[in-house]
């Protein structure tokens, strides 16, 4: 699996960067996760969109669905046009109805509910969901295909789940939207030192970190992630390819 990072930023982007956006590719397979600010543009210079086979929106927060409030115009128009003929499945938390409403243009995707339960099978690649601890409901996705695992944390505070949920896998691609010195009780997401001990005690084989706030300085969040992680750590870098 080949995982791309499009942006990496939350929940606004640095200066030319962008937010939540991540393509994984297998031999014939494209799955976009999140979508947010300036994914859109970074996609289109891999793939046209509609060489994407499914969509994952992790949760209904901006800075991880708001290109697809410009996507759903890129196609629903060229299919007026003829120029497209796809509605690509778009899996996505569906608590707030109203926002989910606004996803969709011109039967630009074909809307799916994420709960717990919900398996998705794309040929050889099994993808599951677990619940996570954010304001908003949230999960995180753990894909697999060959004997290799990904696990991608999306946005939530420290919680056993995510440990269990992770247990293993190759490459584990977690958010650490805080540091240490910043985090209160009732923070939202990771601190860098907390997503190391969420990789160490998942026994993760690689860790890499994401969701930057856009003010930090990321040699101070990798500092602290290796306090708690010892093994191969790495920030997630726009455009770079990972392979697992």
């Amino acid at each position: 699996m080949k995982l791309t990072v499009l942006g990496n930023n939350g929940p606004y982007p640095r200066p030319g960067g962008a937010c939540s956006g991540y393509l994984l590719e297998t031999d014939n397979k494209r799955i976009l996760i999140d979508c947010g600010n300036g994914v859109l543009s970074r996609l289109l210079k891999i793939c046209s969109i509609k060489d994407i086979d499914i969509i994952i929106l992790t949760h209904l927060h901006s800075d991880h669905i708001s290109d697809i409030m410009v996507m759903k115009y890129a196609i629903g128009v060229n299919k007026m046009k003829g120029k497209y003929n796809i509605t690509i499945p778009l899996y996505v938390p569906t608590d707030d109805y109203e926002m989910v409403k606004r996803l969709n243009y011109n039967n630009s995707f074909n809307i799916i509910p994420i709960e717990e339960n919900t398996i998705i099978n794309l040929g050889d690649i099994e993808i599951t969901f677990r619940r996570m601890k954010h304001p908003i409901k949230t999960f995180a996705v753990k894909v697999r295909k060959g004997g290799k695992t990904f696990v991608y944390s999306s946005d939530t505070s420290y919680n056993e789940s995510l440990i269990d949920f992770s247990k293993n896998a190759d490459l584990l691609l977690c958010e650490a939207g805080i540091l240490e010195e910043d985090r209160e009780d009732n923070a939202p997401h990771l601190s860098a030192k907390q997503a190391g001990e969420i990789g160490k005690k998942a026994g993760v084989k690689r860790l890499i970190l994401t969701h930057f706030w856009p003010e930090y300085n990321l040699e101070r969040v990798k500092i602290e992630a290796s306090q708690t992680f010892d093994s191969i750590l790495e920030l997630s870098q726009e455009m770079k390819a990972y392979y697992i």
